[in-house]
């Protein structure tokens, strides 16, 4: 079997799918466009690209650049209603294809639960199938 008709066959017969989201499901990467609203997208994208060449952990990274601009619940859900997901094209029809097939769909993310739920639901995804950080807010919404 050639190695794109196994990949077909895998395809076909998996019982679930895992998506990453950023990038992936949506041609953005979400933190970016939640630093680039919160104005500090410049700032952020730097932090990164020092982080990823200083072998940082995943949650270091996190938290250094959630430190620059420490998104509230009000900035995150006005984000969210302000800026609606960029959907790659064709991924709503591949993952509606895969869940009319009864192949489970999952959307994995280092991104954020509060801003991937509405890519969720545009792609027909159950919310219990997100797994995502969740970000903690206090009484005050910080």
């Amino acid at each position: 079997m050639s190695d794109q008709a196994e990949v077909r066959q895998i395809w076909r017969t998996a019982d679930a799918v895992c998506f990453d989201v950023d990038s992936t499901v949506i041609t953005e990467e979400g933190l970016d466009e939640l630093a680039n609203y919160c104005g500090v997208g410049d700032r952020v994208a730097q932090l990164t690209k020092e982080a990823m060449g200083n072998g940082m952990s995943f949650r270091e990274a996190l938290t250094l650049r959630l430190d620059l601009f420490k998104p509230s619940l009000q900035i995150v859900q006005k984000f969210v209603q302000e800026h609606p997901p960029q959907l790659t094209p064709g991924v709503k029809e591949v993952i509606s294809l895969l869940q009319k097939r009864g192949t489970a769909v999952y959307l994995v993310s280092g991104g954020f639960f509060r801003i991937i739920e509405p890519i969720a639901q545009l792609v027909g995804v159950p919310v219990e199938n997100i797994f995502a950080n969740k970000l903690l807010f206090n009484e005050h919404g910080e």
